[in-house]
């Protein structure tokens, strides 16, 4: 089954009807109430990164699978301007984006870094989300892809050891979404970026 697509942006337009789809999906593969609760979860949790992506911002969100499978997908237009996200930071009065902290938080900027062109991706490539990106790096049939397995595996066989990735382990157990979800896959193909959060009932 794959739900109605619903539009939503970072003003809040469109997210209670998301989570409806998202109870409506749960409702048609006839999910006990624990395993709707998760899927209620994590397309909260999705909503919560769309609101924190920095200037005017709408994707397309869906849920789709079959039998105890789920995916949630989160779709949007290759068109950050890095220039204009920057300006907009330099509003604030520390001069960062205050919600970029945590698991979540820097979900939300790599899934903002994937949605910069080519050019603006090379320009700006030694921003703050390389490093973590590049923790997580893989190619699925992707031009781009980044996804929390791999970043567990780089992190697991990391040479410093687990403590000098401590902050970032810490990071991902007090993560909802990092502790619910199979797999958490972020990437670009054909000027479109994907955010996919897959898990097994």
């Amino acid at each position: 089954m794959k739900t109605n697509t619903i539009s939503v942006k970072n003003d809040g337009t469109g997210m209670a009807s998301a989570l409806n789809e998202a109870e409506r999906f749960a409702e048609y593969q006839k999910f006990d109430h624990k395993q709707s609760l998760r899927v209620r979860l994590l397309a909260e949790e999705m909503m919560g990164l769309v609101k924190n992506i920095v200037g005017k911002f709408s994707a397309d969100f869906w849920v789709e699978g079959e039998d105890k499978e789920v995916s949630l997908y989160l779709e949007a237009q290759c068109s950050v301007d890095y220039d204009q996200r920057e300006q907009l930071l330099g509003m604030s009065s520390s001069g960062k984006n205050i919600a970029s902290k945590g698991f979540m938080g820097k979900l939300t900027g790599v899934f903002e870094y994937c949605m910069m062109s080519y050019d603006t991706s090379i320009k700006y490539g030694g921003n703050d989300y390389m490093d973590y990106m590049s923790q997580g790096y893989s190619n699925l049939g992707y031009d781009m892809m980044w996804s929390l397995s791999s970043m567990k595996s780089d992190l697991g066989n990391y040479s410093g050891g687990r403590e000098a990735k401590k902050e970032e382990w810490d990071e991902l157990e007090k993560s909802i979404v990092a502790k619910l979800a199979d797999e958490v896959l972020v990437g670009v193909k054909s000027n479109k970026v994907q955010l996919i959060i897959k898990k097994s009932m």
